[in-house]
């Protein structure tokens, strides 16, 4: 497949901001500079102002790794990690590493990928890594081929611009990889307890590296798909932390090399090498130097192509949105956010909220800490049913419940392993489907952990990394509980500081409509407390009754008890001429209220009593 098109070539410079250089094989195509050397030969150099007319007629072309030419200095700086392995083992581990511009080449009838593309600061010029067999990382003034003769684009997207300390993470999972390559090789090609006491003696080596619990978790899960020992994934990865709180007699590398019949000079010993520590490395290391900030002209910020704030469901959820539904315990949060999360996820209308049919419906990820699996399970399957005939895709609609956790328990969203759960889990959604799933995390005080509200300190990570999703164009939700009152959220104020969305749940209270009995509907009372648009005809509260039988929502004005008469009376057929009487405080305008207060909840598709017509609802 020639991956060479003007639409590509297109986008890799315009958009994806990368300088191109045609190639004949995998060598970068040279023209005469018009001087010559000392020794009295031409001089040379890279063909970095090829036409598009050259480059569609080139046979490959490649990205410049870090442009110094004259002419395309402005273009964007990259690393490309390389997968080079004739066996085609370290390429399998490619999953691991953030999600970015993607490309493979064919290999017995699949697509394997062969290149992964990250931006990088041109201050950010990685330290040295040894080059490996299987895993070479590309630096300097380099090239890689990106389209051609045997290139496919597997992930096309705009290459992941990588900050210093995640370029240093991607240049030790390089090491890491060829590390567990290595392992694939000597793994046991069959046998429960040969392969079990193979992945105990691989937990205790890793004892010795700086590898975090995470990590390692992740290393042996890919491990385990690699060698088709999915079924035994729990137990593997178990084995890490079983190790970690008991490492005294645990095995080390010595006993993983003898339990695989290789010594201390075989390539697995080697590459395990490259992960341990260095002596006085920390005393030796040289502090990072803060580099400043990215700066851009107003000119260059202008012409900057940033994505359109998009609404999938006006005005309550957008792309880039960051939201809270705070409520007392009790009042209806998981029931409306996850009706919301599945309606999103199907491109289903809500109540009056009308799904935007001209984008297609995005994957949500719903992360429930609080209920047990079989009451999610049952609410999904009586959401799943009622809509049956408006279904989609049942896979858009993702969800993690505590149950199905290791140890039945999430690492913590105060830590910066339980955040970096969530982000993983959103990017492999992301990776597979194209789309960034909408994130609802479902409560707070469960998933946070041993967490004081109260105190802004305790917020201030969570809220960072709820903006940095925010500017990786993920739109998240999260729950939280009110205080004792419900009037705002628990906490110092500070969660609500970087909110587009907030929206506090109530019990309706004295506002509540007799004709819902409790038996067999719950009654919620709905309202805007904060709307980064300035939304006309929104922020007014709405009560929304839910049919515990028919699993159906509908919405209601929020009426006083003089209104409640007023509306029973337009009911009963009567005009606003015959109602209006200041004596019993049905004034004129009172009653031209309700009258509006009615019209503005009779949206065409749940449509509410108004003289004594039918009501629907959805």
């Amino acid at each position: 497949m020639n991956s060479i098109t003007l639409d590509n070539i297109k986008t890799f410079r315009d958009k994806y901001n990368m300088a191109l250089i045609p190639c004949t094989g995998k060598k970068p195509e040279f023209v005469w500079t018009g001087e010559y050397k000392s020794d009295g030969k031409k001089e040379y150099k890279w063909k970095t102002n090829a036409t598009e007319d050259e480059l569609l007629k080139a046979e490959r072309i490649a990205l410049i790794h870090r442009p110094q030419t004259k002419g395309i200095s402005d273009k964007a700086n990259f690393l490309t990690i390389d997968f080079d392995c004739k066996e085609f083992i370290a390429n399998k581990f490619s999953p691991v590493f953030p999600d970015t511009f993607t490309i493979g080449k064919e290999h017995n009838g699949s697509i394997r990928t062969t290149h992964l593309e990250y931006e990088i600061d041109p201050k950010d010029k990685p330290r040295h890594i040894p080059e490996y067999e299987g895993v070479i990382e590309a630096l300097g003034s380099t090239c890689s081929v990106i389209a051609g003769v045997d290139r496919h684009i597997i992930f096309d997207r705009a290459p992941t611009r990588l900050s210093k300390a995640e370029l240093e993470r991607v240049l030790e999972l390089v090491k890491v990889v060829n590390f567990f390559r290595e392992c694939v090789k000597v793994f046991p090609p069959k046998g429960k307890k040969q392969r079990d006491n193979f992945h105990l003696r691989l937990a205790g080596a890793l004892l010795d590296t700086e590898l975090s619990t995470k990590v390692k978790q992740k290393m042996v899960k890919q491990l385990c798909r690699i060698t088709k020992d999915e079924d035994e994934l729990d137990n593997r990865v178990n084995k890490i932390e079983y190790v970690e709180k008991k490492p005294e007699g645990a095995y080390r590398i010595k006993g993983l090399c003898e339990f695989a019949g290789v010594d201390h000079t075989s390539p697995l010993a080697k590459a395990f090498d490259e992960l341990k520590p260095t002596a006085g490395e920390d005393e030796d290391k040289e502090k990072t130097k803060p580099q400043g900030l990215t700066t851009l002209t107003l000119d260059q910020f202008i012409e900057r192509s940033y994505p359109p704030i998009e609404y999938y469901m006006y005005p309550i959820i957008s792309t880039e949105c960051l939201g809270m539904i705070f409520a007392l315990p009790g009042k209806g949060k998981t029931l409306f956010a996850m009706e919301l999360a599945w309606r999103i996820s199907q491109g289903i209308d809500f109540m009056h909220w009308k799904y935007n049919y001209f984008m297609d419906p995005p994957p949500t990820l719903y992360v429930e800490g609080e209920m047990s699996a079989k009451q999610i399970q049952d609410r999904i399957v009586a959401m799943t049913e009622r809509d049956k005939d408006k279904i989609k895709d049942l896979k858009n609609f993702r969800i993690a419940v505590l149950k199905e956790q290791p140890n039945e328990s999430y690492q913590k969203l105060k830590t910066d392993e339980g955040r970096l759960n969530v982000e993983l889990a959103a990017d492999a959604i992301y990776k597979e489907t194209g789309k960034k799933p909408i994130i609802f995390l479902d409560n707070i005080r469960f998933l946070m952990g041993n967490f004081n509200e109260k105190e802004g300190q305790e917020w201030i990570d969570f809220v960072l990394w709820l903006a940095t999703l925010r500017a990786k164009g993920y739109s998240t939700y999260f729950l939280h509980h009110a205080v004792n009152t419900g009037e705002k959220a628990s906490g110092s104020g500070y969660q609500d500081s970087n909110l587009d969305v907030s929206i506090k749940l109530s019990d309706p209270a004295e506002y509540r409509d007799a004709k819902y009995s409790a038996d067999h509907f719950t009654q919620i009372q709905f309202e805007f407390k904060k709307m980064r648009e300035n939304v006309i005809g929104q922020m007014m509260p709405h009560i929304m009754v839910v049919d515990k039988d028919k699993g159906s929502w509908s919405k209601v004005p929020v009426l006083n008890k003089t209104e409640r008469i007023i509306k029973s009376l337009l009911d009963d057929g009567k005009g606003a001429k015959d109602i209006i009487s200041d004596k019993e405080g049905m004034s004129k305008a009172n009653v031209h209220k309700v009258i509006n207060k009615l019209k503005g909840a009779d949206d065409g598709t749940n449509k509410q009593t108004i003289n004594g017509k039918a009501k629907e609802v959805c």
